[in-house]
């Protein structure tokens, strides 16, 4: 009997320890450490308001923090968008090679939206994919926030009622906080709470045509983020809090210009042999990004 009982208490244990190791620690964030927005559209406009970031800076408000948006319209697991002339695959490695480069602390991944498209159907393939994005993703040795898609607004006549892909939606959001909880990953649901399920007459708050968010929407799902990971942002003045928006939007331009040229395929890609000698300009946009991000930190550590 006794014998039995030890056996029933070790199991007990070793069940709860391996509960409490399921769960991501206490996200922290310390000076140095760089955060990146990797995924499709929903990430690449989030550049424009700068709202996720001030989540991230008025959290850790004495951290000296560093953000860098490789968010590309459109995209899929599998970088269906960044191939430009090349096979997505190619475009693939290239993703990866440049989260390498910047070597960040942490990855904020923004899948599933574009991918829900295929329906249920369409999820083993995601799964695979998204699990083989997040073996590759390991070598940073960043933390991972899964953020799910969030529902469609019913825009009303001629757009279409968002009901059914909203379901299709759903089932992809389950499958992104099924792999989070399997890889001790950080998530956050936006589906649940961002965008209440379409009821009563259509009409648009949140998003700008049922599907892109407005800069409301990107506060609210500010909000949302903060919630799932237990941040305790600070209040900025809002003189201070309309300086580091403009500079967060100036520096996140610059950015772009740094990573994604218009003029790309004369640069870096199979035209350059006619403007390649200009790519050299490309790195001058570093310094200028550093020090706008050091006086954003100057300005919020002192509030």
């Amino acid at each position: 009997m006794k014998k039995r009982l030890t056996l029933f208490l070790l199991l007990f244990v070793f069940i709860a320890s391996s509960a409490v190791s399921a769960t991501p620690p206490t996200f922290e964030l310390k000076s140095g450490d760089r955060i990146i927005f990797l995924g499709n559209t929903m990430i690449e406009r989030a550049q424009k308001f700068g709202s996720w970031e001030s989540l991230f800076l008025r959290s850790f408000p004495k951290a000296k923090l560093s953000f860098r948006n490789l968010g590309w319209s459109a995209d899929t697991v599998w970088s269906d968008s960044r191939g430009i002339f090349d096979p997505p695959a190619a475009g693939y490695q290239r993703m990866l090679k440049q989260v390498k480069d910047l070597k960040p602390n942490v990855i904020l991944l923004g899948y599933g939206g574009n991918e829900a498209f295929a329906g249920k159907q369409g999820l083993p393939a995601f799964q695979k994919q998204l699990n083989q994005l997040i073996n590759d993703l390991k070598p940073t040795g960043a933390r991972l926030i899964l953020v799910s898609p969030h529902r469609y607004e019913n825009a009303g006549h001629p757009l279409p009622d968002p009901a059914k892909h909203n379901r299709d939606l759903q089932l992809y959001c389950d499958l992104l906080q099924e792999t989070a909880a399997a890889g001790n990953h950080y998530y956050v649901d936006l589906y649940s709470e961002l965008i209440p399920e379409p009821a009563g007459k259509p009409g648009l708050k949140l998003t700008t045509n049922g599907i892109h968010l407005t800069k409301a929407g990107y506060q609210k799902a500010a909000e949302l983020i903060a919630a799932d990971l237990d941040l305790k942002p600070i209040t900025l003045s809002p003189s201070v809090e309309q300086e580091v928006s403009q500079l967060t939007f100036d520096k996140n331009r610059e950015y772009f210009y740094n990573w994604r040229p218009q003029n790309i395929t004369y640069l870096l890609g199979f035209r350059k042999h006619e403007q390649g000698q200009n790519a050299k300009e490309l790195p001058q946009f570093i310094p200028l990004i550093e020090e706008k991000e050091a006086t954003i930190h100057r300005l919020v550590s002192t509030q």
